[in-house]
This record gives C-alpha cells, sequence and structure tokens, in this order.
C-alpha cells in the first residue's frame, strides 16, 4: 500500500553504504539526479506517522467499528498482520537479490578503471568520477551570499546575492520583472572569481607546490599571457636539459612565473587571406559607426562576438602617416553587432573609429565622421597596413591588444573618509571610516641568515634586456616618475655599494681607513674611449676606461683622532683604467689631472695638479698661490685692476722678446711706479726722439729721454745725441741748462 512519509520516518536497508535518499549526484552545479541504473521497492513496516500523541488504555473491545474504515479493530489487526508477513518476505528477497548482484560482480572489477564505482564507509565515491565534459551546466557556484541593502542619498539601493566562488558564474547586478538576471559584462565569460561579489566578501588563495626539474616542472603559479598553447608557454626555468647545469650556475625555482607576449587575432574577418570556417570570405565594408560583412559570419565567430562584449577591434586601414606615429590603423570597441533569422552575425557597432593618441595629435577631430579606409586625421592617402598584417582587403582584427604589462600594480591611498557619503553598486560603503594610512607598492624582503662566509648571493630585482637590436629611444628598463616627495632612496649599510655600473658608480658610506694616506672613492663616472661595439673591448689591451673619479685621502693617521675630518683631502679627476669588477670600486687607475680640495699644503684650500705635480692654489684666504712658474701664453697680458676695480694697467710679452708694461692710460698718460729701489742687471733704455718730437705736456718733472739731435749748451764739443730731463718747463741736459739742437 502506498505510504506519506513524515521526517520522523526511519528506513533501514540491509546495505546502507550503497544507497542513501538524502544523497544526490552533485554535477558543476547544485543540481541533483536520480540513479537511473537502480530501482529499489521502498515498504516501511514501522511508523511513527501517528505518534503525535499517547493513549494508554487497559483494553479495546476488538468488535469495535474504527470509523472511515467499515471494519472492526480485530479485522485491521489482521491485515496488518498479513502486511508486516508479506513485508519481512519482500525485504529477505531484496536482500538475497543484492547478494546475488554483489556476488556476480568480480571484486577486481570494483573502483578500477574500466570497472565499477564504489562507495567507501562514509557513501564517498573511492575515486574522482573523470569526464571529457560536463552535462550539467558551463558554469558553477560555491557559497552565496545574502542580498545586501544599504541607505544612499535617495534612500537603499540593494547589491544581489551572489556566489563567494564562481566559475563562468557573471555577477549578478539585479533582476528584471520577470525574474531574468543583468550581468555584469564586463567579466570575461570563461573566468574564476573568488570573493568581491559584495563589501567584506573575501576568498583567500593558497597554493603550496615543490618545484622538482626544469620548464613547467620548476615553478609554483605559471601565469601566460599570449596566444600560444600550454606547449607554447613552458616556463623558462633551467637549465632545460640534463646536460645544461654544465654551463649554468644553479638549478632554479620560480614561486610565480609570469609571461607577456604577443598573441594572434582571435578570428579576422577579411578576404581569401583568412580561411574563415564557413569557407566564405568576409570583407568589412566600414562606417563611422561601424562595419558590416560581405557575407554573415561564421556560426562560431558569431558566438564568440555574443558572448565577448566590449571586444577590442584593431582595423588594417591607416589613419595617420605610419612614417610619423608608431600605431597608425583605426582602432574601436565593439558596443553591439545585429544578427541575421539564423542568429550569424552580420554587421557589429562601436561608438566611433579612433587611432591611438588623437586627442593629444588631433584634439579637433570629429569621430562621428572618421571612417576607416575613406578619412585620415592628417590627411594621409587612405592604404591597407603592409608591415604589421597583409592581408590584402579590408579586414578587422578581433580580441587583440597592442601593449603588454607583465604586471601592473596599483597603490591606493584614499585619505580620511569620515564624512563620506554612500556609494552606487560598486562602493556601498563609500569608503566611510577609511582607515588605511600607509601604502607601499613593492616591498622585496630578502633574508640571509648564512653566517657561514660562502659565497651565495642573494638578489632584489633583475631587469634583463635581451634584443637583436636597440630599442627605441623612448624604452628604458626602469622610470621613477610623478611627484612623489623622493624619487630614489638607497639606505644601504656603510659598506653597500649604491650603485655599481661601469657608466656610473657609488660606493659606500663608509669612509678610508684611520692611517696616512688610505683612499676611498666616492663616485665614478665612466666612458671608453672608443665607440658603439668596440666600446666593450677589454682594457687595456683594445680600449680604455675613462674614469671622473671623486676620492677621499687621510692625509694624517687617525687611529687616536678618530673623529678629526681636518685630515681628509677630497679630490676629484681623472683615472684611466681599473674598476675592472662593477661590483668593487678602488682607486686602481692611473691617476691623472684633478683637483685637490683641502689639500694636504692648503688646508682649507684648492690645489689644481697636473699628472706630475700640484703648482696652483687657493688658500684658505682666497688667496693665489703658486707653487711653479706661471706661464702666460700667446702674448696674453696680465691685467691689474686698481682698488675699486678698475683696470689700472697690465704685463705682456711682445714677439720683440720684451716684456711690456703698459697703464691703462696708454705710453704718455701712465707711469710705471716703483716704491722701492731699483737695480737693474741690464740696459735701462729710455724712448729716442730728435728734439721737435719730445712731448711737452702729460709729463712729470725729472721724466727722462734720450734726444738723438739735442747737445749741452754748457759743452764746447757741441756732440749731438744727450739724455735729457723735463725740469718742468723745459728739456735740459744734466747739468740743468737747456738744450741745444
Amino acid at each position: 500500500m502506498p505510504y506519506a512519509f513524515t521526517n520522523r520516518d526511519k528506513m533501514t536497508f540491509p546495505h546502507s553504504k550503497i544507497f542513501d535518499v538524502s544523497r544526490c549526484w552533485h554535477f558543476r552545479t547544485h543540481h541533483c539526479s536520480t540513479l537511473p541504473w537502480l530501482i529499489f521497492l521502498l515498504v516501511t513496516a514501522t511508523s511513527a506517522a501517528y505518534a503525535d500523541s499517547t493513549l494508554q488504555v487497559t483494553q479495546i473491545n476488538g468488535g469495535a467499528v474504527v470509523t472511515g474504515t467499515g471494519k472492526t479493530l480485530a479485522q485491521l489487526a489482521t491485515s496488518t498482520q498479513k502486511n508486516t508477513n508479506s513485508l519481512a518476505s519482500t525485504t529477505s528477497t531484496a536482500s538475497s537479490a543484492y547478494s546475488l548482484a554483489v556476488g556476480a560482480i568480480q571484486s577486481s572489477l570494483m573502483g578500477v578503471a574500466g570497472g565499477l564505482a564504489v562507495l567507501d564507509s562514509s557513501g564517498n565515491v573511492t575515486s574522482p568520477v573523470a569526464t571529457t565534459e560536463s552535462t550539467a551546466s558551463d558554469y558553477s557556484t560555491v557559497g552565496w551570499n545574502d542580498p545586501l541593502t544599504w541607505s544612499t542619498n535617495s534612500g537603499t539601493a540593494t547589491q544581489y546575492g551572489n556566489p563567494k566562488i564562481a566559475f563562468n558564474h557573471r555577477w549578478i547586478m539585479g533582476y528584471d520583472s520577470s525574474g531574468n538576471s543583468y550581468v555584469d559584462d564586463y567579466m570575461p565569460p570563461t573566468h574564476l572569481r573568488l570573493g568581491g561579489s559584495q563589501e567584506f566578501d573575501g576568498v583567500p588563495l593558497f597554493i603550496h607546490n615543490i618545484p622538482y626539474s626544469s620548464g613547467n616542472m620548476g615553478i609554483v603559479e605559471g601565469v601566460f599571457m599570449q596566444s600560444e598553447n600550454m606547449r607554447g608557454s613552458i616556463a623558462g626555468v633551467g637549465p632545460s636539459y640534463a646536460s645544461g647545469a654544465a654551463q649554468y650556475d644553479n638549478y632554479d625555482a620560480v614561486a610565480r612565473y609570469t609571461f607577456a607576449g604577443p598573441t594572434s587575432p582571435v578570428f579576422t574577418t577579411t578576404g581569401t587571406a583568412v580561411t574563415a570556417p564557413d569557407g566564405l570570405t568576409h570583407i568589412p565594408t566600414f562606417s563611422a559607426s561601424g562595419a558590416s560583412f560581405a557575407n554573415p559570419l561564421p556560426q562560431v565567430w558569431s558566438d564568440w562576438i555574443k558572448s565577448h562584449a566590449h571586444a577590442r577591434m584593431i582595423t588594417n586601414e591607416i589613419g595617420v602617416n605610419p612614417a610619423t606615429y608608431k600605431n597608425a590603423t583605426f582602432v574601436g570597441e565593439m558596443s553591439g553587432y545585429t544578427t541575421n533569422a539564423s542568429g550569424l552575425v552580420v554587421s557589429i557597432a562601436t561608438d566611433g573609429w579612433r587611432i591611438f593618441n588623437q586627442t593629444q595629435n588631433f584634439p579637433s577631430t570629429n569621430i562621428t565622421t572618421e571612417t576607416p579606409g575613406t578619412t585620415t586625421l592628417d590627411g594621409t592617402t587612405p592604404a591597407i597596413d603592409t608591415v604589421w598584417s597583409d592581408f590584402g582587403d579590408p579586414a578587422i582584427m578581433f580580441g587583440v591588444y597592442t601593449k603588454a604589462f607583465d604586471n601592473n600594480v596599483i597603490c591606493y591611498l584614499p585619505g580620511p573618509t569620515p564624512h563620506a557619503t554612500p556609494g552606487d553598486i560598486n562602493d556601498p560603503t563609500g569608503k566611510i571610516n577609511n582607515q588605511l594610512r600607509s601604502c607601499e607598492g613593492i616591498e622585496y624582503d630578502l633574508w640571509n641568515d648564512d653566517t657561514s662566509g660562502e659565497s651565495a648571493y642573494i638578489r632584489g630585482i633583475t631587469v634583463a634586456y635581451s634584443g637583436g637590436a636597440s630599442p627605441s629611444a623612448d624604452s628604458y628598463d626602469m622610470n621613477l616618475a610623478g611627484g612623489n616627495a623622493n624619487t630614489l632612496i638607497l639606505s644601504g649599510e656603510w659598506y653597500s655599494m649604491n650603485v655599481a655600473s661601469h657608466s656610473f658608480a657609488s660606493a659606500g658610506y663608509g669612509g678610508p681607513a684611520y692611517t696616512k694616506g688610505s683612499q676611498k672613492v666616492v663616485a665614478d663616472f665612466a666612458q671608453s674611449n672608443r665607440p658603439g661595439w668596440d666600446a666593450d673591448s677589454a682594457w687595456p689591451a683594445y680600449s680604455h676606461n675613462m674614469r671622473l673619479s671623486i676620492w677621499n685621502t687621510r692625509n694624517s693617521d687617525d687611529t687616536s683622532n678618530q673623529n678629526d675630518y681636518n685630515d681628509i683631502t677630497t679630490s676629484m679627476g681623472i683615472q684611466v683604467d681599473g674598476h675592472n669588477d662593477v661590483h668593487q670600486l678602488s682607486m686602481d687607475g692611473t691617476v691623472q689631472e684633478h683637483l685637490e680640495f683641502n689639500s694636504a699644503n692648503y688646508p682649507n684650500g684648492i690645489t689644481l695638479c697636473g699628472y706630475a705635480g700640484c703648482g696652483f692654489s687657493v688658500n684658505r684666504q682666497g688667496t693665489p698661490e703658486a707653487d711653479d712658474n706661471l706661464i702666460i701664453n700667446s702674448g696674453k697680458s696680465l691685467l691689474l685692476m686698481n682698488a675699486t676695480n678698475v683696470l689700472a694697467g697690465y704685463i705682456y710679452g711682445n714677439t720683440d722678446g720684451n716684456i711690456h708694461v703698459l697703464g691703462a692710460n696708454g705710453p704718455t698718460g701712465s707711469s710705471f711706479i716703483i716704491d722701492a729701489a731699483l737695480k737693474s742687471n741690464g740696459s735701462i733704455n729710455a724712448p729716442n726722439n730728435i728734439y721737435s718730437a719730445l712731448p711737452t705736456a702729460n709729463l712729470t718733472t725729472g721724466d727722462q729721454r734720450y734726444c738723438s739731435n739735442c747737445y749741452s749748451s754748457s759743452s764746447s764739443s757741441a756732440l749731438k745725441g744727450i739724455p735729457v730731463w723735463w725740469n718742468g718747463s723745459a728739456w735740459t741736459d744734466s747739468l740743468g741748462a737747456a738744450v741745444k739742437y
């Protein structure tokens, strides 16, 4: 007889480990399925269905008629006994049938490939079920949240329930009147999402692995961005072959391996250069708002477009001069599509075709009229690109990128937000009462507890450029940009090399040793004496390392006077060669010309030194001092200024072999005054004039000249050619008598 079970009913089966009515098969969703290959006849012998209360009586008359049955109580008892006997017989038969069925199956076929799945003591399948495809659903979810309602400026809003863990299940933003969900179409159709479906919804991810070999066997986590398959994306963890250890320094293992590389378009709509799944051509005809195709797109392409909203598109139609602009073809983002009656895409839409950086380069461009293949931004003749593609016909490449980031880290500080207003569905809390006070983009902690003195190295970041040609001039290994308070901080120990390279090196902060003559390089700027690839030739045999160095020298032994800074001379000059090891910086080259600050001979002064010695200094008072000859070349003068910094005269050597002293007012307007006795080891020569040429102005009493046609009036010989002196009014001879001529 049929029976309606209640929540108090219990059933006992002879083999409860095989079948449990509370269990069902789980696929990738929460759907349950019965087992079509197993049918049980369920009959119960006992029931507590009517045991809601207990009635205790001493005796019941068997002849009493039970209401609603038409039978006496004795008759009902007889029928019940018959049913009990029937159930016992049925149970025995079922048990025997089960035992017979189990006995017919060889134990060697249970729980093995090609055999039958079995259950363990907990009722679980002992081995995973293997299948090549899921028939239940194309998505799965784990741990759904309840809807979340929060206050807004205009009332309340609801963030609908979403799974904590989702496989290909897009985020639900709401529901329409029919109960259909609105989903976030900015989430890829295939994805794995952990947490983030609501405020404070977090699902941590823990990955543990022990790499044991090269390639993909040598990593814990691999992230590959490219169109190649897994075999084409093997991690570069070496050495790659057994024999490679002979040319390699270690067995590498990588915790997180990332690779950002090229990608081919998912598909391209064009002419015969591409073989489409339907065997037809799909040349696009462009408009300012999209493109239509010569034939409807194949089913697989149409399905991809329908499930990949906002897909990026790149055309092969040139929109600017490719010789001037790196990205010269029109691009767009798909905003919609249209289909025919068969569901095949016949056209796509975009909110405008653009050229990269056109806002900066062409600010007046009207994107509502720009049409690939018809217009250009700079007047270039429309043409089809043949460098980055070569289709021969107009084309649209779907699902591509032009710039790859291997890693992109953002660190965000909103500041204090005690009065923030509620946000929208993307940020319900509005970040109110944010407590984040500090943020660091990336930190690498290098832990070294090795005190054995081994030569093992520990390194932070390595950026190694590799290429067969020089990259563009705007390429770099590191760019420290923005307006931060400090662009670069170097906080090494006293022994740490701050910067190590051949071109520029900065040594540690520790100074020279306390012994006299100790030296320590502060910094070093270097360049080869040879250009191009020859600069890498070994020195000194094939090239020379020309170094502008800054170094400190200790002039006295300061072992007992360790804090004395007066004994340190700081020099800046040229070293040639040395610095073969970029990790070490020392005075290992040949010192050439240099400057000495606080030199040993001129404390707090500056000394200028050549290759062989130092010859000119400025002392602590600022007075020039020469420790060697001073040479004034090319007839140049030593200019002398008076107390008011006005030129008074100058001294120079002339080609006549004489030293000339000249006043600022010329030979007749200036005088060379000696405020001391004059002693000459040679002749003193006065100007030679005839009497008519002797000056009578701008003279000082006592001026002497030689008059070639004058003679003394006191001499009877009247010989011509005598020295004459200016007495203030006339030229006289040595006796003071007026000269004759």
